[in-house]
């Protein structure tokens, strides 16, 4: 663990999003060590800022400050003599569509910039938001499913480049009672607006002796795409059912709130959940075993139940 007389400014990007919040949360939470925490997002006067202030203002270890990952030059100044970064990025533009598959590139130019910031201003320990790589998963046969792939490219330029580095790799935390898959199929759960703070909270904390090069699955013990519904009923008292999609469906679906460009890429991505080794975790890339976050950091992911319970979600309005 680094000297308690080191600074451990931490920037948390996308501060306030729905991963970002919950890392500002769990820093802020931590007392041995203690963090500062420095938020970054493009606009520190609108009502996300405000409502992120709202929530934690009440402390001087927390300060907002502009920064756009587009814009490399005020990546420099948020990580200016920060000791920590933790780093996601997003598939989509905030405020646009993916009209074309090549509209998800930005993601990769994004990611270039954090790393290359990162790397100047001498980041000691870099956390970032990963997905595995399902082209090399699936043995070439999903190649297309780009939201993942492009997070784990990312992933590997900052191990290339930054001494020490811990991935997170989440479940994307939909709830899916209607999913172009079997109901028997297993599924990972995570509520990432919780969980990825928590686990980030806690790499930091353990230090980059510890954490550096790890790769820790945010991900509960799975459930059939079936059960979803039947836990919800029992925790909520609502009637609800699971509902075996098409494939086409489903695509159709996210094409029209995403974009057009994201059909091919989510079609592939369940295409492979429905088929992933039911043995294996996180998006079948992982055994078992090789999840080391309860021994390392003595934290594990919530159950969809721990969920239901913390958020009093009754299904959508």
């Amino acid at each position: 663990m680094a000297s308690t007389q080191q600074a451990r400014t931490i920037v948390v990007l996308g501060a306030t999003g729905n991963q970002g919040r919950g890392v500002v949360r769990a820093l802020l939470q931590k007392t041995s060590p203690a963090f500062d925490v420095r938020a970054v997002t493009r606009d520190i006067e609108g009502s996300s800022a405000k409502r992120l202030v709202t929530e934690f203002g009440s402390t001087d270890r927390l300060r907002l400050v502009k920064g756009d990952v587009y814009d490399a030059q005020s990546l420099h100044s948020a990580f200016k003599d920060a000791y920590g970064v933790f780093a996601v990025t997003q598939n989509r533009i905030a405020g646009g569509t993916v009209d074309t598959e090549d509209d998800m590139k930005h993601e990769l130019q994004a990611g270039k910039n954090i790393v290359d910031a990162a790397e100047i201003c001498k980041i000691q320990h870099f956390v970032v938001s990963s997905l595995p790589n399902l082209t090399k998963a699936s043995g070439g046969r999903f190649t297309k499913v780009y939201h993942f792939d492009y997070k784990h490219q990312i992933e590997q330029w900052a191990r290339q480049r930054l001494p020490a580095v811990t991935a997170l790799l989440p479940e994307d935390g939909t709830v899916r009672f209607c999913a172009p898959v079997p109901g028997h199929t297993l599924a990972d759960w995570v509520d990432p607006a919780y969980d990825i703070g928590v686990f980030a909270a806690e790499v930091f904390a353990a230090g980059p002796e510890k954490t550096k090069s790890k790769t820790y699955p945010v991900v509960s013990p799975k459930v059939q795409f079936s059960d979803f519904s039947d836990i919800f009923t029992k925790t909520t008292s609502t009637p609800s059912s699971f509902k075996s999609t098409t494939i086409d469906q489903w695509g159709d679906t996210v094409a029209a709130t995403v974009g057009e460009g994201y059909r091919e890429d989510i079609k592939q991505m369940m295409q492979w959940i429905a088929e992933t080794p039911e043995e294996k975790i996180c998006y079948g890339t992982m055994d078992p075993e090789e999840d080391t976050s309860w021994q390392d950091l003595g934290v594990r992911a919530s159950t969809f139940e721990e969920w239901l319970a913390r958020t009093n979600w009754k299904g959508p309005e």
